[in-house]
């Protein structure tokens, strides 16, 4: 079974995601907004995008590659609200977020003009694993070059956490958050 897989990848297109990615995530509190980020990934990783049925029940073009963030890198512009946020995902415990790329619906054309589509991934938060549909906006801007932007509203709940309050309950963050990601991908043959 390894060697097949071996086999797809070397079949597939191999995309390393460059340093310049980055991930945002954006809530409210009852009386304020917030942002915190990873302005740039860390550690560089591979995205491989495989022959079209080579996984089997996997529609569309099958992925496989997994981006890791570290936890600590979140910066939330508000020292008190980068550690809450690191608390509540238990950043001691799991220290870090892995985004495991499953599919896209269909691969995006050769033109360089951004196209909507859409595809599967594996979000593991605080020890928890949940599978979502991502919305992307996929350009090509030069040959070899994918600039990919994802888009989801997730929860606290989606993995098991609650979100942080403050002063005894007055300060409350709402439970759902805006998360988008841009990954800039470049081809290596």
């Amino acid at each position: 079974m390894q060697l097949l897989i071996l086999l797809m990848i070397l079949l597939g297109s191999r995309w390393v995601v460059q340093k310049s990615s980055s991930l945002c995530i954006a809530g409210h509190t009852n009386i304020n907004h917030f942002t915190c980020g990873v302005p740039q990934c860390a550690e560089p990783d591979t995205l491989y995008f495989l022959p079209e049925g080579s996984r089997g029940s996997v529609p569309g073009i099958p992925l496989c590659g997994t981006v890791r963030l570290n936890i600590d890198d979140f910066d939330c512009h508000n020292k008190v609200m980068t550690d809450d946020f690191k608390t509540t995902v238990r950043a001691n415990r799991f220290p870090q977020l892995k985004i495991s790329f499953i599919n896209l619906e269909r691969m995006p054309s050769a033109r360089c003009c951004p196209e909507a589509v859409k595809g599967w991934v594996e979000i593991e938060l605080a020890g928890t694993c949940r599978l979502f549909e991502i919305d992307y906006t996929i350009l090509r801007s030069e040959p070899g070059v994918l600039e990919l932007d994802g888009k989801r509203t997730l929860a606290f709940h989606d993995f098991a956490l609650d979100p942080p309050r403050k002063m005894g309950g007055l300060i409350k963050v709402n439970d759902t958050l805006d998360v988008h990601f841009s990954l800039y991908l470049k081809q290596i043959n």
